[in-house]
C-alpha cells in the first residue's frame, strides 16, 4: 500500500481518503481542499501503511474517514480499531463485501477483468467508471499515472485476500450509492447496506466531479438521515 499527504498545513482536522482499485492523487486533483488536512491511502497491493496510523490519528482533533469503491472495504479493515477516533466515515460506491456476487462486483465479473486488463481494456474501465462523455474527457485529462502491472498486482491482491464483513460491524455513519453504477453495481450496494443513513444519488461510480471541494464531501460524513 502507498500514502500521500495531498494538503499538509496547521490545520486540525483531518480527511482520511481510501482510494479505489488501481487510482492514485490524479483524478482526484481538480478538488480543493481548504480546511482539512488530506492524506491519501491507495496502490492495494498490501494492507501494509507506512505511517503510524495511531500517532497519525493522534495529531487532530477532528478526523473523517472518506472512503470509495474498493476503499471502502480497505477503510474497515484499517480503521476500525480507530472507529472511536472518527467523528465521521462516509462510504461512496462501495461495500464491505466487495468481491460478492449479490452484495459488490460479481466475482466472474472480478476474475475476467484481471486475466484480460490491458490498455485497452483500462480505458473501457474508465468509461463504465464515468458512463457519461464530458466526464469521461475529464477524467482521462486528469487520469491515474499508474502502468498496467501495478493495476494487476493491486486487482490479484484484493481478489486473493478480500474478506466479507456484515453491515452490523462497519465503522461507516454514511453510506452513498450512486443509482447508474455499472462497475459495483448500485442495486447490490443497497441490498447490502439497506439502512436509513444511505444516500442515493444520480451518478456513477466516478462521483468526485460531483462535488467543489473535499469540504463538500466531508460535510456529507457528518451528516445525519438520508
Amino acid at each position: 500500500m502507498r500514502s500521500k499527504w495531498l494538503r499538509q498545513g496547521r490545520n486540525d482536522r483531518l480527511i482520511l481518503f481510501c482510494n479505489g482499485w488501481g487510482m492514485d492523487e490524479n483524478p482526484i486533483q481538480p478538488l480543493e481542499c481548504h480546511d482539512w488536512d488530506l492524506f491519501m491511502l491507495y496502490d492495494y497491493q498490501n494492507l501494509i501503511v507506512d505511517e503510524n496510523l495511531e500517532e497519525l490519528l493522534q495529531r487532530y482533533e477532528e478526523i473523517v474517514l472518506i472512503s470509495w469503491s474498493m476503499g471502502v472495504w480497505v477503510g474497515q479493515q484499517l480503521l476500525a480499531p480507530f472507529r472511536a477516533q472518527l467523528s465521521g466515515a462516509l462510504a461512496i460506491n462501495g461495500t464491505l463485501c466487495p468481491v460478492d456476487d449479490s452484495s459488490g462486483i460479481p466475482e466472474a465479473v472480478f476474475r475476467a477483468t484481471l486475466a484480460v486488463f490491458d490498455k485497452k481494456q483500462r480505458l473501457k474501465f474508465y468509461y463504465r467508471m464515468c458512463r457519461e462523455r464530458t466526464l469521461y474527457k475529464t477524467f482521462l485529462e486528469h487520469q491515474p499515472r499508474r502502468n498496467i502491472a501495478s493495476q494487476r498486482r493491486e486487482l490479484k491482491f484484493l481478489l486473493e485476500n478480500v474478506t466479507s464483513c456484515s453491515c452490523e460491524h462497519s465503522i461507516y455513519s454514511r453510506v452513498i450509492v450512486a443509482d447508474r453504477d455499472h462497475i459495483m453495481p448500485a442495486k447490490n450496494q443497497i441490498r447490502f447496506w439497506g439502512n436509513p443513513s444511505l444516500k442515493l444519488v444520480s451518478g456513477s461510480h466516478f462521483l468526485f466531479y460531483s462535488y467543489s471541494s473535499w469540504d463538500e464531501i466531508a460535510a456529507e460524513a457528518g451528516k445525519s438521515g438520508p
